[in-house]
């Protein structure tokens, strides 16, 4: 896929400024820089939640988009599995059993979001995700921006790994601070500054 001169502002300010990028249509990509300087804006213009000023995006044309947003938005009056749920078509429901089992959430499928912990909620939220991608297989990227926040160690090598394993042969941009994570679960890392967000250099897994 290609990013061609691309220009996003919030008001007078240049958040990304004739940003252009060639990028693989398959593999994990890690979009790695400070805070505030523009991740979670190109993901989201990326996926269409946002407008660029100009500038074009080649290769996400017709695909579906699956997004773990750094909220969990989970809806209060719905139980775990209803939150899922909520995101599959009939014939899918059985995924939100699945994918809530895998993520270590067994149990919990009819407590309510605020029944649980912070890093359960963000369990949560990746299997709802996913399982709404599950349905799309062949035509889906994932946007993850910040997935593992909240997680202990142990926990973050078990959703890395769930991580890992949905999204062979997928294209799946993801953000994180955490450098050893972006070693262990990216094909790729793309190490930016700014702002303007500007690509500071791509460092490949090993």
């Amino acid at each position: 896929m290609k990013i061609k001169n691309l220009t996003v502002c919030y008001e007078q300010l240049a958040i990304l400024e004739d940003f252009s990028l060639e990028l693989p249509d398959q593999g994990i990509i890690c979009f790695f820089a400070p805070s505030g300087t523009g991740k979670t804006t190109l993901l989201r213009v990326l996926c269409g939640l946002m407008p660029a000023q100009s500038g074009t995006i080649e290769g996400l044309e017709e695909k579906k988009f699956a997004f773990v947003f750094q909220e969990d938005r989970l809806i209060p009056s719905l139980s775990v599995r209803d939150n899922v749920g909520l995101v599959l078509g009939k014939e899918y429901q059985a995924l939100a059993q699945e994918y809530l089992g895998a993520l270590g959430l067994s149990g919990w499928e009819d407590s309510f979001p605020d029944e649980l912990s912070g890093g359960m909620q963000r369990r949560a939220a990746i299997a709802r995700a996913f399982a709404y991608g599950k349905q799309h297989e062949g035509n889906v990227v994932y946007l993850l921006d910040e997935p593992l926040k909240g997680l202990d160690e142990k926990t973050a090598e078990q959703v890395m790994e769930f991580i890992r394993q949905k999204t062979k042969d997928s294209l799946t941009f993801f953000i994180t601070h955490d450098k050893e994570q972006a070693r262990i679960l990216s094909n790729q890392i793309l190490c930016f500054e700014g702002q303007p967000m500007k690509l500071k250099e791509i460092l490949y897994r090993k």
